[in-house]
């Protein structure tokens, strides 16, 4: 294969709750992660010794190259690939675009180079990346423990979302900083099939970002908006499509998105 063309799907965090910091410096969590059909393109060609990644705009220490570069040095390969990166996901919202594409970046590359790593060996090796990008490789919906990195099954039925995207910029690493691990009562997954969920960050982001906590007391009228990941991006869970279709006719800031039950990278892993 010398050259193959995928799509690096976005997540919303439909729960995620921090549970505290661990001894290696990472924190522990609990979440739902939910992918959406929002997707970054990612076009990848055989060449002969070169990485080469083509952006617009250009995106500083891009996780794609990290990865290209990871997974190189591990398998001691001396093959190259061009690659093309067409951004759709917005950075530094809580969609897991740069993990997504670093995730997809693994995936294509264990293809085209003919490396035969496991799904569990390209997780491992994400992992070195960013807590998230396991879950894009996994590539399925689910709840997740740990980093991020433990999953269990839980399918969902199909949701519809607007979707929120301030101008506002969070970086992740900046909210973990900031957080003091709030003294929330745990979260299981039983609780959260029972309705209950809650995202750590929401309180520090609405406190420090005068944009976000406006959009959250507007949408508040709506229903109940929520924040993934770190943020900025909120989202808000509607009854149905149309109930969506019809809310975002006084919405016109806001995007119509649907949950998947997975990815489409599991057309090349499995």
């Amino acid at each position: 294969m010398n050259k193959l063309s995928i799509k690096a799907p976005a997540k919303l965090n439909l729960h995620l709750q921090v549970l505290g910091e661990r001894s290696d410096g990472y924190h522990e969590i609990s979440s739902y992660f939910s992918f959406i059909n929002l997707f970054d393109v990612l076009e990848f060609y055989l060449i002969k010794d070169e990485i080469v990644l083509n952006e617009s705009p250009p995106i500083n220490n891009n996780l794609v190259l990290q990865a290209a570069e990871l997974i190189r040095n591990d398998s001691n390969s001396s093959l190259g690939v061009e690659i093309n990166l067409s951004k759709n996901i917005p950075q530094q919202k809580g969609l897991g675009g740069g993990s997504s594409d670093a995730a997809a970046t693994l995936i294509a590359l264990n293809k085209i180079w003919n490396l035969n790593y496991s799904k569990q060996e390209l997780q491992a090796l994400g992992l070195e990346l960013g807590s998230d990008i396991p879950f894009f490789i996994n590539g399925y919906s689910c709840w997740s423990e740990g980093r991020g990195e433990i999953f269990s099954s839980l399918k969902l039925k199909e949701s519809w979302f607007l979707l929120f995207l301030p101008e506002t910029k969070i970086s992740t690493k900046i909210a973990f900083d900031s957080l003091d691990t709030p003294n929330e009562a745990f979260i299981s997954k039983d609780d959260f099939l029972q309705g209950k969920r809650i995202n750590s960050f929401t309180e520090w982001a609405r406190k420090n970002y005068r944009e976000l906590d406006i959009l959250f007391q507007k949408l508040e009228f709506l229903g109940n908006p929520q924040l993934t990941g770190t943020g900025s991006a909120i989202f808000l869970e509607c009854d149905s499509k149309q109930d969506a279709e019809s809310k975002l006719i006084n919405l016109p800031e806001a995007f119509l998105v649907k949950s998947l039950d997975h990815s489409p990278l599991l057309q090349i892993l499995e």
